[in-house]
């Protein structure tokens, strides 16, 4: 981690709590931004629509914000794959109320904010992958994360192409 950051924040784990609230925050702002309609169009080169990418947010934080729980409570405790993908895949959330989704999202995220700045020295906890093995709570959160960022891109890449005028012409927006 460059110098800068840890002088700025003190250590990686203020850091990463810090991009984690600031991330969930941009991305309730952008989709905030888009009226229903928009939300649920999929942008150019992108696979999901930013209704869908909000859903396997929210899905994925509440797996995050339980496996979090129980690691940072009981060290070593068992973990679970990630499924919050498979919720998207099947179709889940193209009929979803983005609002609904977004508060839960937002309000699942301040949950596992609040959890990681209370959590002390439970950081150095670990969690028990079935593949992966020993998992420590930073790698976790770090992962955590890049997933946000990547989202974060992809929704601000489609309330960009919504906000080019012609942009069904231009960007070749689709239902889902």
């Amino acid at each position: 981690m460059p110098q800068y950051i840890v002088a700025q924040y003190g250590d990686r784990r203020r850091y990463l709590v810090k991009a984690l609230r600031e991330i969930g925050h941009r991305i309730t702002r952008l989709a905030s931004r888009m009226d229903d309609h928009d939300l649920g169009l999929v942008a150019p080169g992108e696979d999901w629509s930013v209704t869908e990418l909000i859903g396997y947010l929210r899905d994925s934080e509440r797996e995050d914000l339980a496996t979090l729980e129980a690691v940072l409570r009981v060290d070593g405790s068992r973990i679970g794959e990630r499924q919050a993908m498979a919720q998207v895949e099947d179709g889940a959330f193209r009929h979803a109320d983005p609002a609904d989704l977004l508060w839960d999202f937002a309000t699942l995220r301040d949950e596992t904010v609040w959890l990681l700045e209370s959590a002390g020295t439970a950081w150095n906890h670990v969690g028990i992958h079935p593949f992966r093995g020993e998992v420590p709570v930073m790698q976790w959160v770090q992962e955590m994360n890049e997933r946000d960022l990547d989202a974060m891109w992809r929704i601000q890449r489609a309330h960009d192409a919504l906000r080019r005028p012609g942009r069904e012409q231009v960007t070749g927006l689709a239902e889902p």
